[in-house]
């Protein structure tokens, strides 16, 4: 996937993400902040459960900040939810955050008892800051999100030459905003395949579909699971390869169990996943269309700027996320987003399922640039822990805030301008 840039300044090169700390989010909801405070390796001080039940009067939500290192959010609060023995559905959150970061959250809990939540404890997931309320979080106490990252093994640089450098990308950036790419995590990070499953979903080709989730191979992965999708490829033994299959991420084994028992029944094989996850094949084809009219309108040499036929939507340029009830803008606009959906074959129609709703989608809007807020320049220093291989390499850190929904890693690639696949 093609990305294009913004800025004119020098890529600084580098990668992200080299440790979880690397990468820091800090949800800001409509009423609340939260903010790193015990992760990676403070202890949370004990908390007098017996105090904080008294104080529940008529409320049945609990609040509790959560802090989590390499674990996503879903994962987490699945970990949380078979300690304190009750339904993940019982438990809200306001947003979805990166796995390999550390991260802090305001999350709620519908009635847990005292005897379960009081002995929690787990090494990477923290819960603290409790308080009672009669609602729990929802999707739309999300506001913002607060970035702290960390780049490293920057080279060719002095650290007045990368501050310099900053200073400019900075300025730039305040004045034009950035490009609102969506990022990797939408399309499977590394394995960059989710989108290609949704694209098989649209098409109704279901089986292609889930063959390629397990069995597309990709070289970061390790040598185990590799030779694990390529048996599986090739002699499609769901059973066999169910009691084993090494991945991490643990969605595969419940796909392959459902096949063991239903061969031939690749729809319902996505339907054992958890709905959230199966909500992201359609999205991120709809965000990968997205990024390529982005792209397209660049290499047509219309930048970001306004054309004929735009969508105008808060004073900003707005692109189609393209679902069964769009429509198409008219004019050059219209004739970029009919040249993007023809070669890839597809048409507005495909966005509704009869199969299966979650499949479907009626589509919507999304500007093509966002700000970004308090942008400021924390620290440039030597890279103490790449020394041995990039002796003279810096770290720069630095920290801002987004709008809800929007990815940091665009403003990453931006100031690193990255040339290698592995930088984030």
């Amino acid at each position: 996937m093609e990305f294009n840039y913004i800025t004119t300044t020098k890529g600084t090169g580098g990668r992200i993400k080299q440790f979880c700390e690397d990468f820091i989010v800090e949800e800001i909801g409509r009423d609340y902040q939260t903010k790193l405070t015990y992760l990676p390796d403070k202890k949370v001080p004990e908390i007098n459960w017996e105090e904080v039940f008294e104080k529940k009067e008529y409320n049945d939500q609990l609040l509790v900040d959560l802090e989590k290192i390499n674990y996503s959010t879903v994962s987490a609060i699945n970990e949380i939810s078979r300690f304190l023995r009750t339904s993940k559905r019982r438990i809200g959150y306001a947003g979805l955050k990166d796995k390999r970061a550390i991260t802090v959250q305001r999350i709620s809990i519908f009635e847990p008892t005292k005897e379960r939540i009081s002995k929690l404890y787990f090494k990477n997931i923290k819960i603290y800051n409790p308080s009672w309320a009669k609602d729990r979080i929802d999707i739309g106490d999300l506001k913002q999100n607060r970035f702290t990252i960390t780049v490293r093994r920057i080279n060719g640089f002095s650290k007045e030459e990368l501050n310099a450098l900053f200073l400019d990308f900075s300025n730039q950036i305040n004045n034009t905003g950035l490009i609102n790419y969506f990022g990797e995590q939408r399309f499977g990070g590394l394995r960059d395949i989710t989108h290609k499953v949704g694209k098989l979903i649209l098409q109704r080709n279901y089986k292609e579909a889930i063959l390629l989730y397990l069995t597309d191979t990709q070289e970061f992965e390790s040598e185990e699971l590799t030779k694990k999708r390529q048996e599986l490829k090739e002699d499609l033994d769901f059973g066999k390869h169910a009691r084993d299959f090494p991945s991490k991420s643990g969605y595969e084994s419940p796909i392959l169990n459902y096949l063991a028992k239903h061969p031939e029944d690749y729809l319902g094989a996505f339907q054992v996943l958890p709905k959230a996850v199966q909500y992201l094949f359609i999205h991120a084809y709809q965000s990968y269309l997205f990024n390529e009219i982005i792209t397209e309108r660049i290499k047509q040499g219309f930048g970001v700027s306004k054309i004929e036929g735009d969508t105008i939507l808060n004073g900003e340029i707005a692109i189609p996320l393209f679902g069964f009830a769009s429509q198409f803008s008219e004019g050059v606009a219209g004739k970029i987003e009919h040249e993007i959906l023809d070669k890839e074959g597809v048409s507005l129609s495909d966005f509704y399922n009869r199969d299966y709703s979650v499949f479907s989608s009626k589509g919507d809007y999304r500007p093509i640039r966002i700000p970004v807020y308090d942008l400021k320049l924390l620290e440039i220093k030597v890279d103490d822990k790449n020394q041995e291989d990039f002796p003279e390499s810096l770290t720069l850190i630095f920290s801002f805030i987004l709008d809800k929904g929007n990815y940091a890693t665009n403003l990453a690639r931006e100031i690193i301008k990255p040339t290698d696949p592995k930088w984030c």
